[in-house]
């Protein structure tokens, strides 16, 4: 009421001035509207600065999360950006023209726009505060407010259209209903990416900082930003790939943080063996064999079973022996029992899969205790080094290929 009361009485003394001096009422109009632009510019510049330097001394002071959060986002200016269309409704009120009415819609078209600013500034500022709690990771509300900006700015346009026809927002919206088609068209990504969204979360399919692949979308990597139409993933290269949000709830892809947070990595890979090296066991192998801690016990038990079961065989074809890729099998299932490296509370085996043209493949299956990639990668070929390496003392081959130029049989490494 004091601002009013004095607005008033300071363009009561400018009408005064301007009959004096013998100006038109046009010429006074002028006068006044320049009076109020200037003073408003001035105001705003002011307070804007004035609020940036209030807010940096407090960051200075408190360094808070908030207080950094509100002067990055820029709100107190977007705040200041109110003072420019009041003092324009000020001025109006104390003019008396023919067209007034034309300037009053304009300046309330102004008005709406600085609301929507500040209230999408506002959702930002809300945003990253959020995001700076670890619940973030498991429930994102970027789409949220994305969703909320979508709602603002058709409010917006609804508005603006009203005012400049000085019709009513009902009759718009009656009107819209019969484009509903249209606009869903017009809102289709919004929509699936907002239910997709509910989902996502509600079933915790994806979460900020997940690892996760999508072959179709060339994704394989880390969750950057989950937001109402894209899901970011920085995959292992640096590259980004962008998944429309209702893909993921859609489609198939595969989310690795089950792997992170259990005890283990799986390891499963094959070595092919080739089947001409596969033999019984001599005497001075099995000898040889017995002396190893991890072959020991087993070979003495099995000596023993085997002895009682052969006991009354009298050909070889009868008997049942020991074969040098059975003891191999054995033996590395009880080393991969010994390194520290293999989580042995997990499923763990060394088996043999279908034969094939290239050969026996030998299996590993077991579940790294180390999940960091390169550690992991690390433990995988140490197992392989060793497999290659110790082959050799049983008696068995690698299967390779026969060179095509000569036609040979395969070589026997």
């Amino acid at each position: 009421m004091l601002v009013m009361r004095d607005s008033t009485s300071f363009f009561h003394r400018i009408t005064v001035w301007t009959e004096k001096v013998g100006m038109t009422g046009f010429e006074s109009n002028v006068l006044e509207i320049t009076i109020t632009i200037v003073g408003a510019i001035l105001l705003y510049i002011v307070l804007r600065k004035w609020l940036s330097l209030f807010l940096k001394k407090l960051i200075g002071r408190n360094r808070g999360l908030w207080e950094k959060v509100l002067y990055n986002q820029g709100l107190c200016r977007k705040l200041a950006s109110l003072i420019p269309p009041m003092a324009a409704y000020i001025l109006l009120s104390f003019i008396d023209w023919k067209y007034k009415y034309l300037f009053h819609r304009l300046v309330d078209v102004w008005l709406i726009i600085v609301i929507l600013f500040i209230l999408t500034s506002l959702l930002d500022v809300i945003n990253k505060i959020y995001e700076s709690y670890p619940i973030s990771k498991n429930r994102p509300i970027t789409f949220f407010v994305q969703l909320i900006k979508v709602f603002l700015y058709t409010i917006v346009v609804i508005s603006v259209i009203s005012v400049l026809l000085n019709k009513s927002p009902e009759h718009l919206i009656v009107g819209l209903s019969a484009f509903a088609a249209v606009l869903m068209l017009i809102f289709k990504d919004s929509i699936l990416g907002f239910v997709a969204g509910i989902q996502l979360t509600a079933n915790n399919m994806i979460r900020i900082g997940d690892w996760i692949q999508m072959d179709k979308n060339n994704a394989n990597g880390s969750v950057l930003e989950i937001n109402l139409y894209t899901v970011k993933v920085q995959n292992w290269d640096m590259t980004i790939s962008t998944i429309p949000t209702y893909q993921l709830v859609s489609e198939s892809f595969t989310n690795w943080r089950g792997m992170e947070e259990s005890a283990g990595r799986r390891i499963m890979r094959s070595i092919n063996i080739d089947m001409k090296s596969v033999h019984f066991l001599s005497h001075e192998e099995v000898v040889k064999f017995a002396s190893s801690i991890f072959l020991k016990t087993y070979i003495d038990a099995m000596l023993a079973k085997l002895g009682d079961i052969n006991k009354d065989k009298i050909t070889i074809l009868d008997e049942r022996k020991l074969t040098n890729i059975g003891i191999f099998r054995y033996y590395m299932d009880s080393w991969l029992e010994s390194n520290p490296d293999i989580n042995v509370d997990m499923t763990h085996m060394v088996r043999q899969l279908q034969p094939g043209p290239t050969g026996m493949p030998i299996q590993i299956y077991c579940f790294s205790a180390k999940q960091e990639w390169v550690a992991y990668e690390k433990v995988q070929a140490d197992i392989f080094d060793h497999i290659m390496a110790v082959l050799p003392e049983f008696g068995l081959k690698v299967y390779e290929y026969p060179s095509p130029n000569t036609g040979e049989e395969p070589s026997l490494s």
